[in-house]
């Protein structure tokens, strides 16, 4: 997986949680199409710099999370 895939994947799944809803872990992958090595890889990537907060089974952005999708390309 590149950089820039990764990062593909970072914006994809912070626009899924944009409406600032609780979403759950399985839909978000069914809609990302990566392993789950690489979904859990990621998923902790993002919880540890506070993109998104995660509770069992679901995840839900942050106000951080918010403000990088606001960020110019």
């Amino acid at each position: 997986m590149s950089i820039m895939s990764i990062m593909e994947y970072f914006d994809k799944i912070l626009s899924i949680l944009k409406d600032s809803k609780w979403h759950k872990l399985d839909e978000i992958n069914e809609d990302i199409h990566v392993s789950p090595f690489q979904f859990e890889e990621i998923i902790s990537f993002l919880q540890e710099r506070s993109f998104i907060k995660k509770e069992t089974f679901e995840l839900k952005i942050t106000n951080k999370g918010l403000r990088f999708l606001d960020l110019p390309v």
